[in-house]
C-alpha cells in the first residue's frame, strides 16, 4: 500500500532543542500553500497544529520525528524579497532569550493599529514567532522564551 505524500521542499535547517542539543539537517516545507500561491512560508509550516515534524539530520538517510514542544528554535534561510509580506508592516529589533540560548533579529508586526506592540505579537495564538536576521530566520517557540529585549532604534 502506498502512502499519500504531500510534495515538499527540503530546506537546510539548524534545530535547537530544549535539552541543549543542536542538530543540522533538513526540514520539509510543503511545496504549495493553501492561502497564497507558491510554497508555504516557514512560519506557516511551523505554526501548523501538528505536534511533530520530520527532520533529516546531516549524514543520515532516514528522518527522525521532532516534538515541537521540545524545540526551542528552527533556524533556516530567510525568504527572498519576492516572498516578503506586503503592506503596512512594522519592524522591531529584538533579542529573545530562551534560557541560555539567545536569538536576535527583527520581528515583523502586521497587525491593526493599536495592536502593534511586541507584546501583542507574542500573545497571538501561534506557537512560534519569526525573527529575521539578515539571510537567516529563527522560528522561536514562544513557550521556551524566558525574556525579550527590544533593541533601541
Amino acid at each position: 500500500m502506498t502512502e499519500l505524500r504531500v510534495p515538499t521542499i527540503a530546506t537546510v535547517a539548524q534545530v535547537t532543542c530544549a535539552d541543549g542539543r543542536v542538530f543540522t539537517g533538513r526540514v520539509f516545507v510543503p511545496a504549495a500553500a493553501f492561502r497564497h500561491s507558491g510554497p508555504m512560508r516557514a512560519e506557516e509550516w511551523i505554526n501548523e497544529p501538528a505536534l511533530f515534524f520530520p527532520f533529516l539530520p546531516d549524514r543520515e538517510d532516514r528522518p527522525v520525528l521532532l516534538n515541537k514542544d521540545e524545540v526551542v528554535a528552527v533556524s533556516i534561510s530567510a525568504p527572498g524579497p519576492d516572498d516578503e509580506i506586503a503592506g503596512d508592516v512594522s519592524l522591531r529589533g529584538l533579542t529573545v532569550e530562551c534560557g541560555s540560548q539567545r536569538f536576535e533579529g527583527e520581528v515583523r508586526i502586521d497587525m491593526p493599529e493599536g495592536q502593534r506592540r511586541v507584546l501583542d505579537t507574542l500573545n497571538r495564538p501561534e506557537r512560534f514567532v519569526t525573527l529575521r536576521a539578515g539571510k537567516r530566520q529563527h522560528l522561536v517557540n514562544k513557550h521556551r522564551i524566558t525574556r525579550v529585549l527590544e533593541q533601541t532604534p
